[in-house]
Formats: C-alpha cells, sequence, structure tokens
C-alpha cells in the first residue's frame, strides 16, 4: 500500500476533497457487496476477512473489476473511519442521478438542511425501500459522508438522488410540492392525495424544519400526535408518510 494510497483516503474523510476527487469510502461486507464494480477504483482487504466463505467470494468477484490488495488489521485500522474494521475498504468514484432521473420516480423525498448524516442515511434507506427518488437541498448532510454511505445500507448506489439548490428544486415543472410541518394551514398527511405524481415531499431540518422560501411556496401536510412526545424524528416522520404516499399510489 503506497502512501499515496493512505493520504488519499484520509483526505477523503473531507467533503472538500470528496468532492474535488469524486470518490468516497465504502466499508464492510454488507456495504460493499452493494456497491457496482464498475465504480470501484481500488481496494484493500484482510486476510482475516478472506477466512468467511462470503468473504472471500465478495474479494473474487471485485477483483475482476479493480486492483484489491491485502493489507494488515493495523494498517486496515489505520485508514478506517470505524472504530472496529470489518476487514474490507473500497475507494468508490461518485454517482449522482439528475433532476430529470429522479423526478422521474412517482414519489420524491426532499431533504431541505437534514444535517445529521444518520438521519440522510436512513431516509435515503427508506426513499430506496419504496421505490423512491431522493434529492438534497442545501445544509444537508453530504450524501457521500461516511456516516451516511454507511446508514444508507448500500442505498446510494441504486437509488436515483440529485443534489441542488432550492431555487432551482421550486422550478421544477410538473411536479407536486408538499412540505412536512406543523402550520396551521396544513392538512393531515394521510388526507392529503398523493396521486398526482410525481409528488416531491420536503422533509426540513432537525432543529429548524422546512425553509421558509419552500413553505411559503408550498402545500404543507403534518402527522397528528396523540401521546406526549413533542415531534418525532425526522427520519421517522419520512417514513410514515412516505409510506402513505406509496400506498395511495400502489394499485
Amino acid at each position: 500500500m503506497s502512501n499515496a494510497q493512505i493520504k488519499l483516503i484520509r483526505k477523503l474523510a473531507q467533503k472538500k476533497y470528496r468532492n474535488e476527487l469524486k470518490l468516497f469510502v465504502a466499508e464492510g461486507l454488507r456495504l460493499c457487496e452493494e456497491v457496482p464494480p464498475a465504480q470501484i477504483a481500488f481496494g484493500f482487504y484482510t486476510q482475516e476477512f478472506l477466512s468467511d466463505g462470503r468473504s472471500a467470494a465478495l474479494v473474487e468477484r471485485l477483483s475482476k473489476f479493480a486492483p484489491l490488495e491485502e493489507i494488515s488489521p493495523s494498517t486496515l485500522e489505520k485508514i478506517s473511519d470505524t472504530q472496529t474494521p470489518q476487514g474490507i475498504l473500497l475507494v468508490v468514484r461518485q454517482r449522482l442521478s439528475t433532476l430529470a432521473e429522479v423526478v422521474a420516480k412517482k414519489i420524491i423525498a426532499v431533504l431541505d438542511g437534514v444535517q445529521d448524516p444518520g438521519n440522510v442515511g436512513t431516509i435515503l434507506r427508506t426513499a430506496a425501500a419504496f421505490d423512491c427518488g431522493a434529492i438534497l437541498l442545501e445544509g444537508s448532510a453530504d450524501v457521500f459522508n461516511p456516516k451516511v454511505v454507511r446508514s444508507s445500507m448500500g442505498a446510494i448506489f441504486y437509488l436515483p438522488i440529485a443534489v441542488t439548490s432550492r431555487a432551482d428544486f421550486l422550478r421544477l415543472n410538473g411536479v407536486e410540492i408538499v412540505a412536512a410541518a406543523v402550520d396551521a394551514s396544513a392538512e393531515i398527511y394521510h388526507c392529503h392525495n398523493f396521486t398526482r405524481s410525481p409528488v416531491a415531499i420536503v422533509f426540513g431540518s432537525e432543529a429548524a424544519g422546512v425553509s421558509k422560501e419552500i413553505l411559503d411556496a408550498t402545500r404543507k401536510i403534518f402527522i397528528p400526535m396523540h401521546g406526549h412526545a413533542e415531534s418525532l424524528n425526522v427520519a421517522t416522520s419520512a417514513a410514515i408518510i412516505l409510506s402513505e404516499a406509496v400506498r395511495q399510489s400502489t394499485p
């Protein structure tokens, strides 16, 4: 393993260099199984990783598409973003979709300033499970952040995802936009008609909610709560609303 490769992988912990180099890191057996081979630049694994048949089969398969090198567990620990590396690390080429590709989906989850990487990754995983698209607006966590990548459980590799500005998002034609918000003018989410596709459902930041710029331009929906909780986690809210939107849209 060269010093240049070590420096590169360490650089990819920062958004600045991920954007500049158009690369990111994927780690662990389950996640690396989801990586499209054509997107792999290079990777590393440990001898211990090969002791399991499933892991050995993965290395054999991916080695046909990209250079994979065996390294020691101690070396992997130095370059890994996790406390307990699982024995495989891949450097992957970034891939994002266009807005047109995302809008081809009937239902789109839009993240407006959602900053927590775990929430972003979980929402992307949920969107993939419901066959939706996803758009990330300003202030949201980087889709290629290591924590987003891990919590997405591979969704970023096959979910149509676009990154754009609020202004460009609001200029989309032929898309109904609704925002999840606690507002006097909001309707209960399951009373809204989600069958006028495509429909983009906006979820706001944990602290500030959906931006005023979007709230002023869209219809609003909310999830009624009958217990003592003050609010729901944004990833939980997204799962509830996306599930209802898909239910309505499924013949």
